[in-house]
């Protein structure tokens, strides 16, 4: 079967054809659900991965990943934590950029927050998720609005209100780098979607993607980018769209040895990095 243009121009974003990234991709917020069951997937899912390790910076989105280490998007920035209704303020001078093998910079931090919530520590995975490994992505943001139409192409609008969320996908294609940043890809659809079909929207980024190996659960990826059709109209999720999330598989290394580090505490102020 011939390939889609957007389908075509994800292989482009995963081969880091830049002119693609800057035209059809951009940071991510909220999730929005196919599902019509709206109502349960602002709380946490019967099986589930890790809702409460998944909280707020400013607004967008971040991961409690235990021993004091919150994971998000750089581009989401450093910042107080809001978990369970309760702040945690960052920790001064613990913000780390993570890097790919070649030293680059990817869009990826982590920073420690001054507190210690009782939720448990989270397990990232070990191996990128192959094509067609069922996901869960929880993010906060816009909720679903109307459904809408475009040049052949449906979908829904984004609504005015914002909540913490969780649904579901399959991985539609991984490995490659995205933005600077190793990803695996996820599709919007309506033939074949999941029970709780998800598709991120611009706005934030930092949210979780987990998935279930051997009856457990693991962090598999932060959303952080979406790639939508050219010329679409802005403040929608459209079938055949996709959300790209950075592998955390790549940086695991980095991440764990980050978080074997004992608590280093400083006189010096934290310096905020505000979100856009």
């Amino acid at each position: 079967m011939k390939k889609t243009a957007l389908a075509a121009r994800v292989d482009r974003l995963l081969a880091l054809t830049t002119l693609v990234v800057a035209t059809v991709a951009a940071p991510v917020s909220a999730l929005v659900i196919v599902s019509d069951r709206d109502s349960e997937s602002v709380t946490a899912p019967t099986d589930d991965p890790g809702w409460a390790n998944v909280g707020t910076i400013g607004g967008l989105t971040g991961i409690y990943l235990g021993s004091g280490w919150t994971l998000t998007a750089s581009h989401v920035g450093t910042g107080p934590v809001v978990l369970g209704g309760h702040t945690f303020s960052a920790a001064p001078d613990t913000t780390v950029q993570l890097r790919n093998r070649d030293g680059s910079l990817a869009d990826l931090i982590v920073f420690r927050i001054q507190g210690a919530p009782h939720l448990p520590r989270l397990r990232i995975a070990r191996a990128t998720p192959q094509v067609g490994t069922p996901v869960v992505l929880i993010g906060n943001g816009r909720n679903r609005g109307a459904p809408v139409s475009w040049s052949g192409h449906e979908g829904f609008a984004w609504g005015t209100a914002s909540a913490l969320r969780w649904g579901t996908n399959t991985v539609f294609k991984s490995g490659g780098r995205v933005n600077s940043t190793e990803a695996f890809v996820t599709q919007f659809r309506k033939d074949g979607a999941t029970p709780h079909e998800a598709q991120a929207a611009v706005g934030d980024s930092g949210g979780a993607v987990f998935v279930k190996v051997q009856g457990e659960w693991w962090l598999a990826g932060v959303l952080f980018m979406v790639a939508a059709a050219d010329k679409q109209p802005p403040e929608t999720a459209l079938y055949g769209n996709f959300t790209v999330s950075a592998d955390l598989a790549r940086y695991r290394p980095q991440i764990e040895k980050l978080m074997a580090e004992p608590m280093k505490r400083s006189p010096v102020k934290s310096k905020e990095n505000r979100p856009r």
